[in-house]
């Protein structure tokens, strides 16, 4: 297995990579002219759910955004001085993910700025929390509200200003709320900032639709913008970069030697990383990504922003959790709750759900494939009617909604079910999500 540093640096590698083949499909998939002020006309829209970022940027916009956002990700990482690791992952693919829908390169700043002050108040260096800063930019609608409001008319200095002030309250206060968050579901739900995102988002709703806009007479509404998809595109772009990463670690890992070792494991607090190595874990990303690509193009979903974004989602912890096998029940059990409910599996809200559930795929991997399905099903029927609760204002709708399943099951599963038996030790895994 390779060292820590090889190991990092192959991770760091990767994302540059990536960001530079999004920026490249950016450039040369229209006018570049288009492409800037569509970028421009992302940064400044609403961003509560659901804005599809080609919608409003157009297909070039979005894609140039989203590899910008993705040299922005890893330079806060690297001013972070973080080794890369199954965790950071998630962090960067996360990020790329919602730049199609909830985040922008101008409202992830006060959210990272007040992770930056938290670490400073707790006299910690930011390396601790870099990873915060990534995943508690899924407030960034709130940033985008504040300082564009769609409601009232706030001079843009004092928008800004609020945003600022906002973002970066929100900012100081996620670190140590998702901390607690984790040891709530115990590391079974992989989107674990989503949780302690949504309760924040919930009381940032209330506040807002309460306190602000109920005495100015002013009724919230909520705000989405979809495009019509993109299905050719992204079938060949993203099926080109999936078996681009499935070569590229079958070649780093001369073949696929350990990846049945990789698979085995319950995907519950390890990091693939450190325990199969950089090579198995793009060989995972690949296939996980190429798997969910089929299902998409099988079930005919849209390939909108935030399809795209959401398959990016399951991908995201292909180092650190998430893999083929764990996946699969989760899969199931929801598209059965779909199938049972007699709505098709294609719409929006469903394509975007499955792919969030999946996080719950730890669970899965420890208890067995009847509660993964179960876990599944549950989510299904839960997450269409969770956004309600924060009014979009957190991206992590489907990471919260795994939060709330994986809280009610996991104290019961502890208490009355016996683990299923695994061959691999995982100790030398390192927590998910925010632990």
């Amino acid at each position: 297995m390779e060292s820590k540093v090889s190991t990092s640096s192959v991770l760091y590698s990767f994302f540059l990579a990536t960001s530079a083949v999004f920026i490249a499909a950016g450039v040369f998939t229209g006018n570049v002219s288009d492409m800037i002020s569509g970028f421009f006309a992302i940064l400044t829209s609403p961003q509560s759910l659901t804005v599809d970022s080609l919608a409003v940027g157009g297909l070039n916009g979005g894609l140039f955004h989203a590899g910008v956002l993705g040299l922005i990700a890893v330079a806060i990482l690297k001013f972070g001085k973080v080794e890369a690791s199954g965790l950071t992952v998630g962090a960067f693919f996360l990020t790329i993910g919602f730049s199609f829908f909830g985040k922008n390169c101008l409202n992830i700043w006060p959210i990272t700025l007040g992770v930056y002050l938290y670490a400073m108040a707790k006299k910690e260096p930011f390396t601790k929390y870099a990873h915060f800063a990534l995943f508690g930019t899924c407030l960034g609608p709130i940033v985008s509200e504040m300082m564009f409001n769609r409601f009232i008319d706030i001079p843009l200095p004092l928008g800004i200003i609020l945003g600022i002030v906002v973002g970066a309250l929100f900012g100081f206060v996620i670190s140590p709320c998702s901390a607690h968050a984790a040891t709530m579901h115990q590391g079974h739900n992989l989107f674990n900032v989503g949780l302690s995102a949504g309760l924040l988002a919930v009381l940032f709703a209330g506040v807002y639709k309460n306190a602000v806009l109920a005495p100015m007479g002013i009724e919230f509404t909520t705000n989405s913008v979809v495009s019509d998809g993109f299905n050719s595109f992204f079938t060949v772009f993203l099926g080109g970069c999936f078996v681009a990463c499935l070569v590229a670690g079958a070649v780093l890992n001369k073949g696929f030697n350990g990846y049945t070792t990789l698979l085995s494991r319950t995907g519950h607090s390890c990091d693939y990383t450190k325990l199969d190595g950089p090579g198995n874990v793009l060989i995972n990303f690949g296939l996980l990504g190429i798997l969910s690509l089929v299902y998409f193009v099988a079930i005919g979903a849209k390939m909108t922003g935030p399809a795209i974004g959401s398959l990016l989602c399951i991908t995201c912890w292909a180092g650190n959790g998430s893999h083929p096998r764990n996946v699969l029940p989760i899969v199931i059990g929801y598209a059965l709750a779909a199938l049972v409910s007699g709505k098709p599996l294609n719409t929006t809200g469903w394509v975007i759900g499955i792919c969030f559930a999946t996080g719950m795929s730890p669970l899965a991997g420890r208890w067995g494939i009847l509660w993964g399905i179960l876990a599944g099903a549950l989510h299904a029927c839960l997450v269409l009617n969770t956004a309600a609760f924060h009014a979009g204002f957190n991206v992590y709708n489907g990471g919260f909604t795994s939060g709330l399943v994986t809280c009610m099951m996991v104290p019961v599963l502890n208490a009355l079910v016996k683990d299923i038996p695994t061959k691999q030790a995982e100790k030398a895994g390192q927590g998910n999500g925010a632990d």
